[in-house]
């Protein structure tokens, strides 16, 4: 339903624990449980992801999704294109009454919170 991505820049201060910690922090009565490269925050019956996801398709999906982007200069790109890793940000439970908007834009500030993060909506390609 909600995704985001958080491209990162080559000197960044992106740590998974952390950002799970913050997001657990913000949504109340959520709970965090983390299974290798993947924390998940938990609230009733929703929940959201955070994931470390590195591999050698990253730096071609990052030009791709960055040229699409207003006012991104093409030195910032081929410095965000050097590096093989990028967070995800996803849910896929259902939100039909958008009861839980407001806690995907928590998981989008805490993105924005660490130095380096460039947080983008890769589906509609825009900075968020």
């Amino acid at each position: 339903m909600y995704r985001a991505f958080g491209l990162l820049l080559p000197k960044n201060d992106f740590d998974l624990d952390a950002a799970g910690a913050r997001l657990a922090a913000k949504i109340a009565g959520s709970t965090a449980a983390r299974n290798a490269s993947v924390v998940t925050i938990s609230k009733g019956n929703w929940s959201i992801n955070i994931a470390e996801v590195q591999g050698a398709h990253i730096p071609d999906e990052t030009v791709g999704i960055t040229d699409k982007i207003a006012g991104f200069e093409r030195d910032d790109v081929e410095v965000l294109a050097t590096t093989d890793r990028r967070i995800e940000v996803w849910t896929d439970d259902p939100d039909p009454f958008m009861e839980h908007f407001n806690d995907y834009l928590f998981a989008v500030e805490v993105l924005k919170s660490f130095k380096g993060v460039i947080a983008v909506d890769p589906a509609e390609p825009a900075l968020l």
